[in-house]
């Protein structure tokens, strides 16, 4: 007789035994000592994660006080300074190629330009000796200090090449002087010209390179500032979020060890409970400036936006005149000068937004150079320079654009001093009691295992 199979589907089930099911962990993983060591060492990854949240929390909760952002704050002033220091060097250095190589006029307008660039050259310095511990700072301040020497080098070049006598300045070294010569030099024509590429050259390097350069020491400097606050949002999360987390685990820890074992509250567990609940309450009392700070940076960098595009303004200007200036002079390229200016915005539309420059005379300039009316020239060149009536209207737009730019940074002032200073930080303390919840989780889930022992 055939022996009669019996699926295993079919046989009884012995009374007490677990039912085999799919997907469920094995029956010695499910034992009750298996998963109280489970639940520790998942209570004590969470543990390592608070006391890691609390001690590198304390940093951006400083970070975002007063003295940080002030800090920031001068930074970005000293950048403002050195991008103005540098457009108003290029206008000077422009000017000189307005006149011949000779004269007091002259004389006068290269003292200009040598003044404007030791006052570039003494706040790089200055700078510097501040940013010794910001090493990518101090980069790009070096960056700019050895920009400026080759620009310094191509306008020294284009005086030497127009004739003009150098002397010791600090703008340009110490030069041999020329032998006099009393007939008329018939190349200085020619000189002129290249002496004017050069100084074109000199000051598209210093729109392209030195005054990029210098924008994006500003914009390094205000993003440091800005980034106090992004920084801080993960941080404030994991502050609270983390703790809470820890303090929820060892509840339903609790809990099911409760109903496992049908025993009381294990001491060990409420312990760990407490500590967390301190510790859950020092980080959110490091963090509890967070609000109103957050609020007032939206004014900061509202501000600090403003102030930028002051900046921006201001720049343009500069660049303009300089322009002007290298247009008007013995340019090889003066449709190109002139094509710059009005790229730039100088002269704005009125609705947008107001301006004290003399925009018509300014477009009267450009031919005057190929005027055929006597003295049309020399009339324009007194016309564009300080004394003149252009010159006296681009000082009152400049005048105006630095105004601007000092009413925005009363304000980014005043929204840095509403900032509410960082409170005192517990991070080190709360890394501290974590490890006293550590110890609580091991004694008291260590009492139960060996009772399962």
């Amino acid at each position: 007789m055939a022996k009669e199979t019996v699926r295993a589907s079919d046989a009884p089930t012995q009374r007490g035994a677990w039912p085999a099911r799919r997907g469920r962990l094995p029956d010695p993983l499910r034992s009750t000592p298996a998963l109280i060591v489970l639940h520790g060492v998942l209570l004590i990854l969470t543990l390592l994660v608070t006391a890691v949240v609390a001690v590198r929390s304390a940093g951006p909760a400083g970070n975002l006080g007063e003295r940080a952002a002030g800090v920031a704050v001068t930074t970005s002033s000293t950048a403002s300074e050195i991008y103005q220091g540098l457009a108003d060097a290029d206008v000077a250095a422009s000017a000189i190629f307005l006149l011949p190589p000779v004269g007091e006029q002259h004389e006068k307008l290269r003292t200009d330009y040598d003044t404007a660039v030791h006052i570039v050259e003494r706040q790089l310095t200055d700078a510097m000796g501040g940013a010794v511990n910001d090493p990518d700072r101090l980069n790009r301040l070096a960056a700019i200090g050895s920009r400026l020497t080759v620009y310094r080098g191509v306008v020294c070049a284009a005086l030497t090449t127009a004739g003009a006598a150098l002397g010791a300045s600090p703008a340009c070294p110490p030069a041999p002087a020329a032998a006099p010569t009393a007939a008329p030099d018939p190349g200085s024509t020619a000189r002129a010209v290249l002496a004017s590429a050069y100084a074109r050259e000199a000051s598209h390097y210093m729109s392209t390179e030195l005054l990029t350069e210098a924008q994006r020491l500003w914009d390094d400097d205000t993003r440091r500032l800005l980034h106090a606050r992004a920084d801080a949002r993960p941080w404030v999360a994991a502050s609270v979020l983390v703790p809470l987390v820890l303090l929820g685990a060892l509840v339903v820890t609790q809990l099911w060890l409760r109903r496992r074992t049908r025993r009381r509250l294990n001491a060990g567990l409420l312990l760990a409970s407490g500590a967390t609940v301190a510790v859950l309450a020092m980080l959110v009392a490091s963090w509890w400036h967070w609000p109103a700070a957050d609020d007032q940076f939206g004014d900061l960098e509202t501000a600090i936006a403003a102030q930028n595009t002051s900046q921006q303004n201001l720049g343009d200007l500069l660049a303009g005149r300089a322009d002007l200036y290298l247009a008007l002079g013995a340019s090889v390229d003066p449709a190109g000068h002139q094509a710059d200016f009005y790229a730039r915005g100088v002269c704005p539309d009125p609705q947008v937004r107001t301006s004290s420059l003399d925009c018509p005379a300014i477009n009267e300039v450009w031919t005057a150079r190929q005027s055929k009316t006597q003295d049309a020239f020399s009339k324009a060149v007194n016309t564009v320079l300080r004394d003149g009536s252009i010159g006296q209207s681009f000082e009152e737009e400049k005048s105006s654009l630095k105004k601007a730019l000092n009413t925005d940074g009363d304000r980014a002032d005043d929204a840095l001093a509403q900032l509410p200073a960082a409170p005192r930080q517990f991070g080190g303390t709360a890394a501290w009691l974590t490890l006293l919840a550590g110890a609580g989780v091991v004694a008291g889930l260590r009492q139960r295992y060996l009772e399962y022992q």
